[in-house]
């Protein structure tokens, strides 16, 4: 989605180019023995669960709506509220699709391999078979049915099972955001107004010299008056395109069939398409072409009739079942419950 943009570049130098510059810098400037303690206390942050991110939007949340309702009359968007509140909390406690021993087979029977983003195989980690779609998570400890990621906000992975929740979170947290930031800002309006800076207002400066304030200085006025809520305006100015920018990508993904998970895989195929590894096959017992990467040094030995793949839009995806019943998957996942539980 984003190959040759300038987000992918940004990606790039978070995730790589500037971890790997502050390594250097930190083990020569404090030594080898403090970098290790540092990289030990960002695993422990970031390279596995644990509440204490979780514990922070929650302070945050009720921080911000304490100020916005004692500065604000609250107007009618408690079911928004309450919705984002409950969504939150589901997602935070629904199972992701954890694949267990119990219901492995059942989780195998929901997708099949399509030979080109996942291959059956067992997990290294898990021990079992790996179902389609399913991924490893180092923090949780185990497979996630269509895992999308692992959110350090919501001390839990995003998966198959509370998908529906998270993205119910995104959109009325979004809306939240919106009308907060729309409604602070009357309010520092009628503020503006209340406290006589609306038209021409002058104050003195130190020096005693009357000054006119002009709009931006008359808001600036206002906030510097009221820091409550010049920062939770701040905040919500910068969450509002955030989250909706977010919530308009997962629900893009979602109802083509994919997961963000799944969007660095078709990357990979990308890459391999330029590469001229990716062909259209056709086996003896099979009824339609299969897409398959054939590894240059194994090419001339496979002797099965196939056609190079040249862009990726020719390559179809498997798991795309249509928007809606894309999106419907997502609303209403089958229970991940094995044969031997219903007998």
């Amino acid at each position: 989605m984003f190959r040759g943009t300038v987000v992918e570049r940004a990606y790039y130098v978070v995730t790589e180019t500037l971890p790997e510059a502050l390594e250097r810098w930190a083990r020569g400037s404090v030594g080898d023995a403090v970098t290790v303690h540092a990289e030990r206390v960002w695993s422990a942050l970031f390279g596995r669960r644990n509440p204490l991110f979780q514990i922070l939007a929650i302070v945050l949340y009720w921080v911000g709506l304490g100020v916005f309702f004692a500065q604000v009359a609250p107007i009618p968007i408690s079911v928004t509220l309450a919705a984002n509140i409950g969504s939150y909390i589901a997602a935070c406690a629904a199972d992701p699709g954890v694949i267990t021993a119990a219901n492995v087979d059942a989780a195998c029977r929901q997708f099949a391999y399509d030979r080109l983003l996942y291959f059956e195989r067992d997990c290294r980690t898990c021990q079992r078979r790996k179902p389609a779609r399913s991924k490893h998570c180092s923090a949780c400890g185990h497979c996630v049915q269509m895992m999308d990621h692992h959110c350090i906000w919501l001390n839990n992975c995003v998966g198959l099972g509370n998908a529906r929740w998270f993205l119910a979170f995104l959109a009325t947290f979004s809306i939240v955001c919106v009308y907060g930031a729309w409604l602070l800002g009357t309010v520092v309006l009628e503020l503006r107004h209340v406290r006589g800076l609306a038209s021409g207002a002058v104050i003195w400066d130190e020096l005693g010299q009357p000054v006119e304030l002009s709009f931006k200085s008359s808001i600036l006025y206002v906030l510097d008056d009221s820091p409550l809520l010049a920062v939770l305006l701040v905040l919500l100015l910068i969450l509002a395109p955030a989250i909706g920018v977010f919530t308009a990508y997962q629900l893009r993904i979602t109802m083509l069939g994919y997961t963000s998970n799944e969007e660095s895989k078709w990357l990979n195929v990308a890459d391999a398409i330029r590469d001229g590894v990716v062909f259209a096959v056709r086996e003896s017992d099979a009824a339609h072409e299969i897409i398959q990467v054939i590894e240059k040094e194994d090419q001339d030995a496979d002797r099965r009739p196939r056609r190079p793949i040249a862009h990726l839009r020719d390559v179809p995806n498997a798991y795309h079942r249509g928007a809606w019943d894309n999106l419907k998957l997502v609303l209403y996942p089958p229970p991940l419950v094995s044969k031997a539980h219903l007998s």
